[in-house]
């Protein structure tokens, strides 16, 4: 799944959950989902670099131990 499918559909289920946080206002909405979908989107991808960045050094550290190449 791509990583903008999966924002949205997180922000989906929230505002399934809590519909008093939908602005009545379209344009309010609008930049609401925008808002929020740039924060998720940032929020993930920093999480993404930070696990593979933890596999990539943990990979590193025992390559002495068990490479098979």
């Amino acid at each position: 799944m791509d990583k903008d499918h999966l924002i949205v559909e997180y922000m989906r289920i929230y505002f399934h959950s809590h519909p008093e946080k939908v602005p009545d206002n379209p344009d309010e909405a609008f930049a609401l989902f925008q808002k929020m979908h740039k924060k998720y989107k940032t929020k993930y991808i920093n999480e993404f670099k930070e696990k593979s960045e933890k596999y990539v050094d943990r990979f590193f550290d025992r390559k002495d131990k068990d490479n098979y190449y």
